[in-house]
């Protein structure tokens, strides 16, 4: 914590940015946990909630592109708190949801919510570079990413215990305010270089053409901007739900087990950009380094969860995977923020989440798909996992490690 106070003491508008999140992060857990909860008040259906899941991840795919004109083209606070404030408005929705023939509007303000916040990630993430020194960006990039895996699992017991006591309404009106709050913090993010370069940005859909054709003229960045969505080889929930139910139920219907893979899952996303900090330097051959490592814990960590003999290297399993992952999403997101020309950052990031979004969703599909129709057993799919993420670790590192800091750019 001696890297990251400081940070937070001296560079005030990255110290909104971070509390803005905090905020934001646990409001979204309340409006998670109620909106699940009236999903399985209000319908009989087995795929409900799968399906609240997918209305959650098509937006950012399909409005990602535009989303990132939108952070090049204005001013990258504003549409936060633009985001911010909608959002405020639009959850308030859910609360007019009180019988089973309303259930269709739950999934149509989810569809609207996660619209809005698909205009929020990309200007959060690249405005983030206009808020500390380059030197900073790694640590700085670190408390967002570890913050993001902490409230995972603080957010979640919050939002179910209040939702449990008082309530779905109280848990959506709480996220309602938390959005509020959070728009209200970044107005304390002033005067910081202006980010947007509208002369440089092309008018309308030649805006996202001429990002996509930046990363095609600029390979490696390329790559880096695929990390994310290369890591989404098996879905941890789902496998993490089947390792509970078929290998090492634990407690009423395995939920026990189930909250402790989950767990230390979230544990493994706090603890590895962290340590990946000690064993490696803030330069960017570094940072490639530490992706590779990363790689090589994702694949470890299905080849241990399929061999795992007990539940606690079953655990572990899923520690190294949070690290791995993390280290992943953290270290791409710095090397974007290092070479990629601001004015293209957010068209950038947000190509970065669209990819993420369908390979994670692709992921999930697919994970479910091979249990159901080849009725594999949990540890030999998990294995079939492991071998699937060998095409990732070699290509990174043969070209991502192997390429240096010059074949980014060039």
């Amino acid at each position: 914590m001696s890297t990251y106070l400081p940070l937070l003491k001296q560079r005030p508008h990255y110290r909104a940015l971070w509390l803005a999140q905090v905020i934001s992060l646990l409001g979204d857990w309340f409006n998670t946990v109620a909106v699940v909860a009236l999903i399985s008040q209000y319908t009989d259906s087995g795929m409900a909630v799968g399906a609240l899941f997918l209305a959650r991840s098509l937006p950012p795919f399909l409005l990602g592109p535009l989303a990132g004109v939108v952070a090049d083209r204005f001013d990258r606070r504003w549409v936060m708190i633009t985001s911010d404030l909608l959002r405020a408005v639009i959850v308030l929705g859910f609360l007019f949801v009180d019988r089973p023939g309303e259930a269709w509007l739950l999934y149509a303000l989810t569809l609207v919510q996660f619209s809005v916040s698909a205009f929020f990630e990309p200007a959060h993430a690249a405005i983030l570079p206009g808020l500390v020194r380059p030197d900073e960006l790694v640590p700085a990039n670190t408390l967002i990413s570890i913050t993001w895996s902490a409230m995972l699992t603080i957010g979640a017991a919050i939002g179910g215990i209040t939702a449990a006591v008082f309530g779905t309404q109280t848990a959506l009106v709480i996220d309602s305010l938390s959005f509020l709050a959070s728009a209200a913090i970044l107005l304390m993010i002033r005067g910081e270089p202006q980010i947007a370069h509208k002369e440089i940005i092309a008018p309308g859909w030649r805006a996202i053409g001429d990002g996509v054709g930046f990363l095609a003229q600029t390979p490696m960045l390329a790559l880096v901007a695929l990390v994310k969505g290369l890591g989404q080889v098996g879905s941890v929930d789902v496998m993490s739900a089947l390792v509970a139910e078929r290998v090492f139920p634990l407690g009423d219907q395995s939920s026990l087990s189930f909250g402790l893979l989950l767990a230390a899952h979230g544990l493994g996303a706090v603890l590895g950009p962290l340590l990946a900090n000690l064993w490696g330097g803030d330069e960017p051959a570094s940072l490639r380094r530490s992706i590779l490592v990363g790689f090589g814990m994702i694949s470890l960590s299905w080849l241990c969860l399929g061999l795992a003999p007990a539940y606690p290297v079953a655990l572990a399993a899923l520690v190294l995977r949070g690290m791995g992952g993390s280290i992943n999403w953290t270290y791409s997101s710095i090397l974007l923020q290092i070479e990629v020309p601001d004015h293209y950052l957010g068209r950038v990031f947000a190509l970065d989440f669209a990819f993420f979004t369908l390979a994670l969703s692709f992921s999930t599909w697919l994970t479910g798909f091979l249990v159901d129709q080849f009725a594999l057993a949990v540890p030999t799919l998990a294995l079939v996992i492991a071998a699937s993420c060998l095409p990732s670790l070699l290509l990174w590192g043969l070209l991502g490690v192997r390429k240096g800091h010059r074949g980014l750019v060039n």
